[in-house]
C-alpha cells in the first residue's frame, strides 16, 4: 500500500508550520504565505519534504486555531527559549496592537453587520476601509485609548449605519479614560484586567528596544512582560469573545444560512 503518512512531530507558529518528515526525519519549515499560500488553519494538507534527496509526500494537520494576537504570544515562548529577548518584547507589543485592532473590527464591523437587517456586504467592506484609514497612523497608545474608550461607552452599534457614525467620530488623538471613568463599569472582573492593560508599560519597553538605544532586555524583564501579557490579553479575549476574522466570517455565514 502507498498510504501517505502523517507528520507526528510538528509545531505551529503565526508565520510557519514546522513538521518533521516521516520518511527522512528532516525538519521542514513551511511558511504559510510563501510555501503554503494559505493562512487558514491547517486541518489537513499534503505537502512535500523540503529535503532535496527525499521530496516525498506526507500529510500535516493539527494546526492552532487561536486568534493572531494569541499566536503571537505563544510564539514568544520559542523566542524566550532561544534568548531572543528583544524580538520577544517587539512581538508582545505587536500582540497588543493586533488585539486592539481586532476588537475595533468586531465591535464596529462584525457585530453591527450581524444585527443589521439588510446585511450589505459591500457597505461592510467600505466601512472596513474607513476604519482602517482612521487608525492606520495610530500607534500603541492611541489604539489602547480607542479600545478603552469603546469599552467605557458600553454600546455597540446595532447596524452598519450606526457603525458608520461611530467610525467617523473616532478621535484622531484619543486619550485613555481616567481611573474614575473606568470605575463606572459594573463588571468588576473586567475592570481589573482593564486597569492592568492601562498600566502596562510594554510599549515603553518596546520603544527602548527599537529606537537608537537598541536596549537589550534581561530574561527577567522579558519573562515578566510575557506573563503580564498573557494575564491581560487571554482573559480579555475570552470575556469580549474576540474571535479572529476567519472565525467571525464563518459565524456570520452560518447565521446568514
Amino acid at each position: 500500500m502507498n498510504e501517505i503518512p502523517y507528520a507526528k512531530k510538528k509545531r505551529a507558529s503565526y508565520e510557519n508550520f514546522v513538521a518533521q518528515c516521516p520518511w527522512c526525519e528532516q525538519e521542514c519549515i513551511f511558511n504559510r504565505v510563501t510555501d503554503l499560500k494559505d493562512v487558514d488553519p491547517i486541518t489537513f494538507r499534503t505537502v512535500s519534504c523540503q529535503n532535496p534527496s527525499c521530496g516525498k509526500s506526507f500529510n500535516i494537520n493539527g494546526d492552532k486555531v487561536n486568534s493572531a494576537h494569541e499566536m503571537l504570544i505563544f510564539d514568544c515562548y520559542e523566542l524566550l527559549h532561544l534568548k531572543h529577548y528583544m524580538n520577544c518584547i517587539l512581538t508582545l507589543a505587536q500582540a497588543y496592537e493586533v488585539f486592539f485592532s481586532l476588537f475595533l473590527r468586531v465591535e464596529l464591523l462584525y457585530k453591527p453587520f450581524a444585527t443589521d437587517p439588510v446585511r450589505d456586504s459591500n457597505r461592510l467592506n467600505c466601512l472596513a476601509e474607513q476604519l482602517a484609514q482612521k487608525v492606520k497612523k495610530h500607534t500603541f497608545e492611541p489604539m489602547r485609548a480607542l479600545f478603552l474608550r469603546q469599552i467605557v461607552s458600553g454600546s455597540t452599534p446595532q447596524s452598519l449605519a450606526e457603525a458608520e457614525v461611530v467610525i467617523a467620530a473616532l478621535d484622531d488623538h484619543p486619550k485613555s479614560p481616567s481611573d474614575n471613568e473606568l470605575e463606572s463599569l459594573t463588571d468588576k472582573q473586567l475592570l481589573v484586567h482593564l486597569k492592568d492593560l492601562k498600566a502596562t508599560v510594554i510599549s515603553t519597553l518596546r520603544n527602548q528596544v527599537v529606537h537608537k538605544r537598541a536596549y537589550r532586555p534581561t530574561l527577567d524583564e522579558t519573562r515578566s512582560a510575557l506573563e503580564e501579557t498573557r494575564a491581560i490579553l487571554f482573559p480579555l479575549t475570552q470575556r469580549l469573545e474576540l474571535f479572529d476574522d476567519i472565525n467571525w466570517y464563518m459565524a456570520l455565514k452560518v447565521r446568514k444560512g
